[in-house]
């Protein structure tokens, strides 16, 4: 799911070869390429904030969303992590927009900085036998390229969280 920032890239380059090529040779493809992208931006921006286009964000055929996933291991039973890493979202800095505790879901927005356009966090936390999995996801909101703000992210959760734990 980690795409590398050179891949991104290539692909970014690649794209504005592309359309570059077709403003010089049909000006009228070029607009419709706009007019769809814009059209993207809107739609993800106004289905930003809602956990239900989850899988639309997190899919691996989205290539308009760079993102990162990690999983993690914890001997902490599912209710006491799922308390903890939501104060760690709200203390991160991150927005948390939805928490399901039953289901073991935590959502939440980073804000529009200079970099992005913001990212959408997804923690979700399972138990087996005493210890708990989390699988961080996080995933530009729109954005082939996410100048390392994911990976800051994930950083930024896992250190609060570990800083939490210090007495």
């Amino acid at each position: 799911m980690k795409k590398s920032a050179s891949t991104s890239v290539i692909i970014f380059a690649i794209y504005m070869v592309l359309m570059l090529t077709i403003l010089k040779k049909a000006p009228e493809l070029f607009i419709g390429f706009a007019v769809i992208s814009a059209a993207l931006f809107l739609f993800s921006m106004i289905v930003r904030n809602s956990i239900y286009f989850k899988p639309y964000f997190t899919s691996k055929y989205n290539v308009l969303t760079s993102k990162i996933l990690h999983q993690m291991q914890f001997d902490l039973p599912k209710d006491i992590l799922f308390e903890k890493m939501k104060e760690v979202l709200t203390e991160a800095g991150f927005k948390v927009r939805h928490a399901d505790k039953a289901a073991g879901i935590l959502f939440a927005t980073s804000s529009i900085s200079f970099c992005s356009w913001g990212e959408n966090i997804y923690v979700d936390i399972t138990e087996n036998n005493g210890t708990s999995k989390v699988d961080f996801c996080s995933a530009c909101f729109f954005g082939i390229v996410s100048w390392g703000r994911n990976e800051k992210n994930y950083e930024r959760m896992m250190e609060t969280f570990e800083n939490s734990l210090i007495i």
